[in-house]
């Protein structure tokens, strides 16, 4: 997608599947080295092989990867403003070797104070290739309406 949805481009009946991403054994070592996580479950290839049938990945991770798909896929490409919150629920593993997909759908919109801006809720699934939801989040962003003008320093 060249650029992304403008807020009233968002409806009812609206949704995206994005592509896949496999998450490497190397994905996880920088992200487990990079920011501290020491607990064996994600450090350890041994002992999660021994103990959770093979590495997995840090949730956060695999959250990562998921709002990277939909940015890669340009959904909000010089229409997002900015993300405002992310809900994530954890439901399922995701190990090294998965590849997963995100599912995103429209939950609800509202325009701001400001005509040339709204707020946009989407749900998401993140699928892996087995078909398992291991995340389920919202987003919530705002989002340019047709009235913003590029530059107008809004």
């Amino acid at each position: 997608m060249e650029d992304g949805l403008y807020f009233e481009e968002y409806a009812d009946d609206w949704s995206y599947q994005t592509g896949s991403k496999m998450i490497s054994e190397e994905m996880v070592r920088t992200f487990v080295e990079s920011f501290g996580y020491t607990s064996p479950t994600f450090a350890d290839k041994d002992y999660a092989s021994r103990e959770y049938a093979g590495r997995m990945a840090p949730g956060l991770l695999g959250l990562t990867v998921a709002e990277g798909l939909v940015l890669n896929e340009g959904l909000t490409r010089r229409r997002g403003i900015f993300l405002m919150e992310l809900t994530p629920k954890f439901l399922k593993p995701i190990h090294v070797g998965d590849s997963i997909s995100n599912r995103v759908s429209f939950h609800s919109k509202r325009l701001t104070s400001k005509p040339d801006r709204g707020v946009v809720i989407t749900d998401h699934d993140v699928v892996t290739d087995k078909g398992d939801v291991a995340i389920h989040y919202q987003s919530v962003r705002m989002i340019r309406t047709r009235q913003f003008v590029e530059g107008a320093g809004s």
